[in-house]
């Protein structure tokens, strides 16, 4: 018991430095920490050194020394990863997460997709609602990583995942990533020219998902150029015209944007009409 009381009595004093930004002081009080407990036998303390492993990495990022903090992150996950706990499956998965955005930031997003992808496989049969959140943020990004990678098909794919992961969640954090992808999965289509898959994805979010207006105001808008891509006019009208209707006394700047372009694809294709 002494053991433990003393680790946690230096996870406290580092703590409360990096609260107070003295960085370079708790750096070293961490360091002290695993210096004294990293070959411990004690479970009840290797159950919590990867807490000091994590802490040390977001003073790195803090710092913005990234070099530094992936380092910090790949020695958590090979030293613990076989070893996690119930208690620990949340610091787990906020390494991974962490760790891919320190390599966008060294490198590129296309260099970060393995990171999520062994997240994902690691973690996707986990219960916790927090590491979920986190799950379905790294689905996400793997979608539009690969869309941004011009691998449209796998894109379209990963996005697919997304939505028959957590469509039929009761959670409004984890529909929104579902109309997110249904709006991004039917750009991806649109770019392939199948424009009655973009049409079918986006009239779910246009009927389904009415609680997130961006999304909704963004399919309408998308559904709209599809249409007019298709020289569907008559439709294409209808479309801006819902738009407006239902979206014209919104007071939010991005929405509002989206109804001034409506109504400029709207006259512009009846002015492109009317031209000889």
């Amino acid at each position: 018991m002494e053991n433990i009381d003393s680790f946690y009595t230096l996870m406290g004093e580092a703590s409360s430095l990096t609260k107070e930004a003295k960085y370079d002081e708790a750096l070293i009080s961490y360091d002290n920490i695993l210096e004294k407990y990293l070959d411990t036998k004690d479970e009840s303390i290797i159950e919590y050194l990867p807490y000091t492993f994590y802490n040390k990495a977001l003073i790195y990022a803090h710092k913005k020394e990234y070099e530094k903090e992936l380092e910090v992150y790949n020695e958590l996950l090979s030293r613990f990863i076989s070893n996690i706990s119930q208690n620990s499956e949340i610091i787990f998965a906020k390494a991974y997460m962490n760790k891919a955005v320190c390599i966008q930031e060294l490198k590129d997003e296309k260099e970060s997709l393995a990171v999520y992808k062994e997240f994902v496989q690691n973690f996707e049969n986990c219960l916790d609602e927090k590491v979920l959140e986190d799950i379905v943020q790294a689905k996400y990004n793997i979608a539009y990583i690969l869309g941004n990678d011009e691998q449209i098909e796998e894109s379209i794919k990963a996005y697919d995942d997304v939505i028959e992961s957590f469509q039929t969640s009761k959670e409004k954090h984890f529909l929104e990533f579902v109309a997110k992808s249904l709006v991004n999965k039917a750009n991806k289509n649109k770019e392939l020219y199948e424009y009655e898959k973009a049409i079918e994805s986006l009239d779910k979010v246009i009927n389904e998902f009415s609680i997130f207006e961006k999304q909704v105001a963004i399919a309408y808008h998308n559904k709209a150029t599809v249409l007019a891509e298709l020289q569907n006019e008559k439709e294409m009208k209808k479309v801006c015209d819902e738009l407006i209707q239902k979206f014209g006394n919104v007071h939010d700047e991005f929405i509002m944007n989206i109804v001034s372009s409506a109504e400029v694809l709207k006259d512009k294709d009846t002015f492109n009409k009317n031209c000889f």
